[in-house]
């Protein structure tokens, strides 16, 4: 036993449970959260939705002892509305970190899935500045009424914002010896592949796999975070993790 506690988001499916599974099979103690059941087998499980920020406080003050680190891997695709890809991409994260944070030892690390899509995103930078900024699901709305999206673009612009908040994170954890990470998959075949699908289109999303191969696998992408978690990545802090099976370089290389 390794005697780490490790939070993990998105625990019941996808990128969250294969990433608990690798955490439990090296003696970590997991603590799952998620909309939906997890597994018997997570240490300790908390239903929430996290795009209700004070449904996820409550979730933080029902556990007991310290967190040694924090894997914010839950997420919504663009074919939900553009509050809730907000709510629970972005503000779900940052609530559930903030309420954390006084828990968190030196090295432990806060981990932020994102996505390669960040790089589709069309919001200003003072725009993003002042979404990372946004405090409750009210703000959001609010936000969303000075800068109109869709579902598929919240989605670009929360991945977005979560690579900008991960930053100022990690230089507000310096002094504490605690590292921010955010890692970036590429398509994942997961259960919310479909949507990426339909959000992406059809050409465009099948020409990534024309590319590389192949969709990237749930246990490829939970492998880099449970090494980013851990302490042989203790000099890696502050940066974006792209795993995404060379596509970025595919497409600006290809004949």
């Amino acid at each position: 036993m390794t005697g780490r506690r490790i939070v993990v988001t998105g625990a019941a499916s996808g990128i969250g449970l294969a990433l608990a599974d690798r955490l439990l099979a090296a003696g970590d103690a997991v603590i799952g959260l998620d909309r939906s059941p997890c597994p018997d087998r997570i240490t300790t499980s908390v239903q929430v939705d996290l795009g209700d920020p004070d449904a996820v406080r409550a979730a933080v003050a029902s556990l007991d002892g310290p967190v040694h680190g924090i894997a914010n891997v839950a997420g919504v695709p663009g074919t939900a509305p553009p509050e809730v890809v907000l709510a629970v991409n972005l503000l779900g994260a940052r609530v559930l970190t903030e309420a954390l944070l006084p828990r968190l030892p030196e090295g432990a690390a806060v981990v932020n899935v994102a996505s390669v899509a960040a790089h589709r995103n069309t919001v200003a930078p003072e725009a993003l500045d002042e979404l990372v900024g946004v405090e409750d699901a009210a703000g959001v709305r609010a936000w969303l009424t000075r800068h109109p999206l869709d579902g598929p673009a919240a989605y670009d612009t929360s991945k977005a914002a979560m690579l900008a908040w991960t930053e100022r994170l990690a230089v507000r954890l310096l002094p504490r010896r605690v590292r921010a990470v955010s890692v970036s998959p590429g398509p994942v075949d997961t259960p919310i592949l479909d949507d990426f699908r339909t959000t992406m289109g059809a050409d465009r999303f099948d020409g990534a796999v024309a590319l590389v191969g192949r969709h990237g696998t749930a246990g490829e992408i939970a492998a880099v975070v449970e090494f980013v978690l851990g302490p042989d990545a203790s000099w890696l802090n502050g940066v974006d993790v792209p795993v995404e099976g060379g596509l970025y370089a595919a497409r600006k290389h290809r004949p």
